[in-house]
C-alpha cells in the first residue's frame, strides 16, 4: 500500500507522457496514439498545455479535430471495448437463465433489458425474439427502474466471474 501511495506522489510531482488520440465525427477514439507528449500536471492543466502549445502546431485540418489526451502509464482501453465485454457478460447471464426455463430448444432468441405491458410496465430483462423484440419470456425478477435492474444484471455477472 505504501508503495502506491508513494508512487502516486512521485507522478505529480514528475512530468508525465500523455497519449494524444484523436476522435472522429462518429465520437468513437481512434486506436492508436497519434503522438505522444511530456508534462507535468492533471488532465485539465495538460488539455489547456496541449490546445495551447501543441494543437497550434497542426495543419489546419487537424486543428479542427477533437482529441483525447490519456495519461501513458493509465489504461488506454477504449470504452467501446468495455461495452463490448459488458455485453458479452450479459449474454451469458441471459443465456443461462434462458437454459434453466429450457426457453433456447424453442426458438431463435436476443435478451434484453425492456419496460413494457408484457412486463406488467416494470424493467424486466427478457428473452425476445430477434426480429420484433417480442416479448418470450421473462429472465429476471421485475424492477421498478433500469438502475436497480442493471444492479441485478452486475450481480449476476459478478456470480459469473
Amino acid at each position: 500500500m505504501s508503495f502506491n501511495v508513494i508512487l502516486k506522489i512521485f507522478h505529480i510531482g514528475g512530468k508525465l507522457n500523455w497519449n494524444v488520440y484523436k476522435v472522429f465525427k462518429n465520437g468513437k477514439r481512434a486506436k492508436a496514439p497519434m503522438m505522444t507528449f511530456r508534462h507535468r500536471g492533471g488532465q485539465e492543466e495538460v488539455t489547456i498545455y496541449f490546445n495551447t502549445n501543441i494543437k497550434k502546431n497542426f495543419n489546419e485540418k487537424n486543428r479542427e479535430l477533437n482529441f483525447i489526451l490519456l495519461r501513458a502509464d493509465e489504461s488506454q482501453e477504449r470504452e467501446e471495448k468495455k461495452i463490448e465485454e459488458n455485453f458479452h457478460f450479459q449474454t451469458l447471464v441471459l443465456n443461462t437463465l434462458a437454459k434453466e426455463l429450457e426457453l433456447e430448444k424453442k426458438q431463435r432468441m436476443v435478451g434484453g433489458l425492456i419496460f413494457a405491458s408484457a412486463t406488467h410496465w416494470k424493467w424486466q430483462w427478457c428473452a425476445l425474439e430477434p426480429a420484433t423484440n417480442n416479448y418470450i419470456a421473462g429472465l429476471s425478477p421485475r424492477f421498478d427502474n433500469a438502475t436497480e435492474a442493471d444492479k441485478w444484471m452486475k450481480n449476476q455477472i459478478q456470480n459469473l466471474k
